[in-house]
């Protein structure tokens, strides 16, 4: 059931829209100022260091909204929203089970990472399955 929010978008469109703006936005920041990726705790050794930033975390990051956009277009929003929803929980898993495996428990940026990606998970699943 398709909970309508007005100008014909319901939840499950909203929501892909909001991951696309981020995923358009997170992408333009290492693409254009990769110098940023010290604030997620890396850093790069070499030119082509860099370039990777760029590539995966900036264009990657545009590619996704674009793709997401595209399903949005042929009126697929659960399935995009599915696909944001399974992204989201891998890498809160990943990050989880990386923290502890790591010892990365007490870095800041996983402390503050961990909850909003909780957060996000949850929000996504209610989203998804109230949609």
């Amino acid at each position: 059931m398709l909970i309508n929010l007005g100008y014909g978008m319901g939840m499950h469109e909203v929501a892909v829209v909001g991951a696309m703006i981020y995923f358009s936005v997170f992408g333009s920041v290492f693409v254009f100022r990769p110098e940023m990726i010290d604030r997620l705790g890396l850093t790069w050794t070499n030119p082509a260091g860099r370039t990777e930033v760029r590539c995966y975390y900036g264009a990657l990051s545009w590619a996704l909204a674009i793709f997401l956009g595209y399903l949005l277009s042929e009126d697929l929003a659960a399935q995009a929203l599915t696909g944001v929803l399974i992204l989201a929980s891998a890498v809160f898993i990943a990050r989880l089970v990386g923290t502890l495996v790591d010892g990365g428990v007490w870095e800041t940026y996983n402390r503050q990472a961990l909850p909003i990606e909780a957060a996000f998970v949850v929000v996504l699943t209610v989203l998804r399955v109230a949609g």
